[in-house]
């Protein structure tokens, strides 16, 4: 892979958009890169976070989404080491990764994490709602929500939108590959924030 970031070459050009810049370095890295073969058709998705988000702003992607350290300007191999460009690498549990989000806004800086269809169902998800609501912290959760769960059941009763609403949360719910209505989203997060990124099939 090259040593320069695909969005440092895209800004160099006088005419980039920072949104199609995101765009064409996202999907050149799901491209190149068969370990993240899973993130294909998240390409909007990560683009829209990843300039949406202000820039003093932790994001905590999983490892479908960490090439929004890409968008940020790190270098495809060195997406393990992330965290000067405030991006934390994927650990091994998607919904711990919400309560780290939460921790880390009340620590004082805002933070976007990444959720999945099937991480809201489960309890730490829940717990990282209920105390970002409770303390009001600056922390905005990207669900990515496939209408069709696949072969299982659904995670959760209602949508996640629906859920935050109730907590007080401000919500937004998006069309999940449509980059620039997620970054306007992202960028419009006030405290709490919960963005139901709609999604369709599984890819």
């Amino acid at each position: 892979m090259s040593a320069v970031s695909p969005v440092a070459a895209a800004a160099a050009l006088p005419s980039a958009d920072p949104l199609a810049a995101a765009l064409v370095a996202v999907r050149a890295h799901t491209a190149a890169d068969p370990a993240v073969v899973s993130g294909r058709g998240l390409e909007a998705l990560i683009a829209g976070v990843g300039v949406g988000a202000p820039r003093k702003a932790w994001i905590l992607p999983g490892r479908r989404e960490r090439a929004v350290a890409v968008v940020r300007g790190c270098t495809a191999d060195r997406l393990d080491e992330a965290r000067p460009f405030r991006v934390v690498p994927p650990g091994d549990s998607p919904a711990a990764r919400a309560l780290y989000a939460v921790g880390l806004a009340l620590s004082g800086d805002p933070a976007v994490v990444f959720v999945g269809t099937g991480t809201a169902g489960y309890g730490a998800f829940h717990e990282a709602l209920q105390l970002a609501a409770a303390h009001a912290a600056p922390v905005t959760f990207v669900v990515a929500w496939y209408a069709n769960p696949g072969p299982f059941a659904a995670p959760l009763a209602v949508a996640p939108s629906v859920l935050a609403k109730a907590l007080g949360f401000t919500t937004f719910v998006v069309d999940g590959t449509d980059a620039a209505a997620v970054r306007d989203a992202v960028a419009a997060a006030d405290g709490p924030t919960l963005i139901e990124a709609r999604l369709v099939g599984r890819g």
